[in-house]
């Protein structure tokens, strides 16, 4: 059986990560529900409360499932992944929307805290505390074929102004300077 196209969610699931909006968004679209899996990455496995969630959404078995793994199996699952879903309400940084775009990986993503600036206009960007804006966003783009494929290439030339390498030279000039 050939693997249903899915929805990228990586990292913990705790308040603020909003994944339960997330879901929620997902759900009240029938077009999603029916066309997507939904894949978590990491965050360890779903809780009971979480597992009751999932059900009560109306998903089907298996349709919303957790994967954890090495950095390999995340580098896969960003790679084939139709987008990733980035629905944070706060980040200090947001490295994963960067990992997802290197990979080629389409994002969507609260427009909130780091991520405008991390991002670029790269990703396409939702209400985080708005479901229908989520869910709006996500259909928007995840079945515009022209709108995945601007977001990607975007994407790759976003990614690469946050090299490490660079970093790591911005880093040594204000060491050099005594900023620090």
């Amino acid at each position: 059986k050939a693997q249903k196209p899915f929805l990228l969610y990586v990292g913990s699931r705790v308040g603020y990560k909003n994944f339960i909006v997330m879901l929620k968004a997902i759900s009240n679209s029938v077009n999603l529900r029916n066309d997507f899996d939904i894949v978590t990455f990491g965050g360890g496995s779903f809780n009971s409360s979480e597992k009751r969630t999932i059900q009560s959404l109306g998903f089907r078995e298996g349709q919303v499932r957790h994967v954890n793994g090495s950095d390999v199996i995340l580098t896969s699952l960003y790679k084939s992944a139709t987008a990733l879903i980035h629905p944070s309400l706060y980040e200090g940084f947001g490295l994963t929307p960067l990992e997802a775009m290197n990979c080629h990986c389409p994002v969507i993503s609260s427009n909130t805290s780091s991520m405008p600036e991390v991002i670029g206009n790269a990703g396409g960007y939702f209400n985080p505390s708005d479901v229908d804006s989520i869910q709006s966003t996500i259909e928007s783009i995840v079945y515009s074929t022209e709108c995945m494929n601007k977001l990607i290439q975007k994407g790759i030339k976003q990614a690469k102004l946050f090299s490490w390498e660079k970093c790591a030279k911005t880093t040594l000039e204000i060491y050099k300077k005594g900023v620090l």
